[in-house]
Order: C-alpha cells, then structure tokens, then sequence
C-alpha cells in the first residue's frame, strides 16, 4: 500500500548517514518500502529503500513524526535537494 509522506527535513546521524524527517499522514510507512526513481548529482536515478524507522515527538498536531533510515543512504546536501521540505514522498512496496 503506498505511503504519502510531508518532507520536514535531512539531517546527517552518525551511522546512520542521511535521515530523512517527515510527517506521515495517513498510513504509516513499513520497513522495505522504497521511493521513487530519485536523482542525486549526475548519478542515475535510483530508489531508495526504508531500513529503519524512527517515531520521533513533534510540537504539530495531525501526523506522525518519523525519521527514515535508508540503505545506502545519499549525501545529505543531495538528499535535501531531491526531496525539499515542503515536498510531498510516495512510498510503495518494492514489488511494486
């Protein structure tokens, strides 16, 4: 079942890499759920799969705060640009 999410923000956690903080608001994503095609820098696009996630507390009311671990995580600076606060992050499930 595909997931939207609200991009907050990325933030670098040490070991963890690039964390993407977003707003779930409806359904809540699942490990092994991937994203769309992403582009980073000149390298080709590629998805970017869930491995851990992180229910984090928020001061704002309608959603649940989650911080999304990826494999192989992208740069930090490349993950903020291909997906900005604001923008709006469909997860589905791998097979899909």
């Amino acid at each position: 079942m595909p997931v939207e999410l609200e991009v907050r923000n990325a933030i670098n956690i040490t070991g963890r890499g690039a964390v993407l903080i977003a707003f779930a608001r409806g359904a809540m994503p699942m490990v092994g759920q991937v994203t769309p095609p992403l582009v980073f820098g000149t390298a080709a696009a590629r998805r970017l799969e869930v491995i851990r996630l992180e229910k984090l507390t928020a001061m704002e009311v309608g959603g649940i705060a989650i911080g999304l671990v990826f494999k192989a995580p992208p740069p930090l600076a490349e993950l903020k640009r291909a997906v900005p606060p604001g923008s709006k992050l469909l997860l589905s499930d791998a097979a899909d």
